[in-house]
């Protein structure tokens, strides 16, 4: 049995019926909306669904996958230049950094546009 079939079997299987799941990548999101869709539930009637990658898969599954779209150039290019930095020895005044993201909204949650 794959991980999400088992991981979604027991989130179902909760007391308190779940309303929404998270997952941390779009894979994971498909064989979750694929476990609902097997047991003759709906996305989202009756479980909503997000991820975080925002890869092509995330369009190609039906419903399409709302997905969290993180700035992947900006993570690589503020990581570089704080990484240079330790390498030389120089001063990191702000060792956090914040970027912005946004939340892509396709059909597998009740808030798509």
């Amino acid at each position: 049995m794959n991980p999400e079939k088992r991981a979604t079997e027991q989130f179902l299987e909760q007391k308190v019926k779940p309303t929404a799941v998270f997952a941390a990548s779009d894979e994971m999101a498909i064989g979750v909306i694929h476990e609902i869709q097997d047991r003759g539930m709906k996305v989202p009637d009756d479980l909503e669904v997000i991820s975080n990658e925002n890869t092509r898969l995330a369009q190609m599954v039906r419903p399409r996958l709302t997905s969290i779209v993180e700035p992947m150039y900006d993570i690589g290019a503020v990581a570089m230049r704080l990484l240079t930095k330790l390498m030389n020895n120089e001063k990191v005044d702000n060792d956090t950094v914040i970027l912005p993201y946004r939340i892509e909204y396709r059909e597998s949650t009740k808030n798509s546009k």
